[in-house]
């Protein structure tokens, strides 16, 4: 087993035929599946199961997709670091960013990637705290903010903390006080979708507290709901940054929720197995520098 073969099969795995996968690795189809053959043959088991709408790993091959993806990311890693040493910070950094950040940062921490290491290529990836996590941890990411339900100490520590606010039209929430309670919320009609964290944070807080939120429904995707907002079918509770820019929208408004546990501590995880190399370390600096002038500016 070598690094190619381990590339070529992480390539079938990933693309799901031997078809795209020749595109895409640059390979002729004949020619890759003879690698594969000779890998499977090698190890003495099946790895990848043909049908006639293109492949599927088996229970062997899931396992090596695996560890090959973090043999090849390792690899790429003593690559880099090896090329540090001669004065060259190049290659791929891998950032995932939460949904709500996104807007406010992704075209702001590429340009400051760019600009302080033209060498380096910045993939940035969106997602909820738990799947960013998850991917960090499959070395698919090279450093990611996540989200913790506890202030989190120490020099990788807690970057912000943000309150949650109840977002509607100006008609719908002018009868709550300024800075309401969750209890204040009962009045009001809401959206909450449980496929967004800061939705099953208020599920799990008004429970805790014996409160039965009036929830309407809920859509995971966060312009269709403040569309609805904006319409006067409900209200619903947001974070610090999407509430800032959900008040963009004419027509609505945000009240901060003064409810003790209803907060989210926002930090920068860096890859478990990884060398750190040169690059994520002025990456994170990066990140860490914009994290705080947003703050900042909300």
């Amino acid at each position: 087993m070598d690094i190619r073969q381990l590339k070529y099969f992480v390539g079938i795995a990933e693309a799901g035929s031997l078809t795209e996968a020749s595109r895409r690795l640059h390979i002729v189809q004949p020619a890759l599946s003879q690698r594969l053959g000779d890998l499977e043959r090698g190890l003495g088991v099946k790895l990848v199961v043909r049908g006639r709408v293109g492949t599927a790993l088996t229970p062997a091959g899931t396992e090596l997709y695996e560890r090959a993806k973090r043999i090849l990311r390792q690899i790429d890693y003593a690559a880099a670091a090896t090329r540090e040493k001669a004065g060259v910070v190049e290659g791929v950094l891998s950032i995932g960013l939460l949904r709500s950040l996104s807007p406010l940062l992704s075209a702001r921490l590429f340009g400051a990637i760019r600009e302080a290491m033209p060498g380096v290529q910045p993939q940035l990836r969106v997602g909820y705290s738990a799947e960013l996590e998850r991917l960090l941890h499959k070395g698919e990411l090279d450093m990611a903010t996540l989200v913790s339900a506890t202030a989190v100490e120490g020099a990788r520590g807690t970057v912000f903390s943000e309150r949650l606010s109840l977002v509607g039209s100006r008609e719908r929430l002018r009868a709550l006080p300024r800075r309401p309670r969750l209890q204040d919320a009962l009045a009001v009609e809401l959206l909450l979708s449980p496929m967004q964290p800061a939705h099953r944070l208020v599920m799990d807080a008004s429970e805790r507290l014996g409160l039965s939120l009036r929830i309407l429904g809920g859509i995971e995707d966060l312009s269709s709901m403040l569309e609805l907002c904006e319409q006067g079918v409900g209200a619903t509770i947001l974070s610090t940054f999407a509430a800032r820019r959900a008040v963009q929208r004419p027509g609505l408004i945000a009240l901060p929720i003064a409810e003790g546990g209803l907060e989210r501590h926002v930090r920068i995880a860096m890859a478990p197995e990884a060398g750190w190399s040169e690059a994520m370390l002025v990456g994170e600096s990066l990140l860490a520098r914009l994290l705080s002038e947003a703050v900042k500016r909300s």
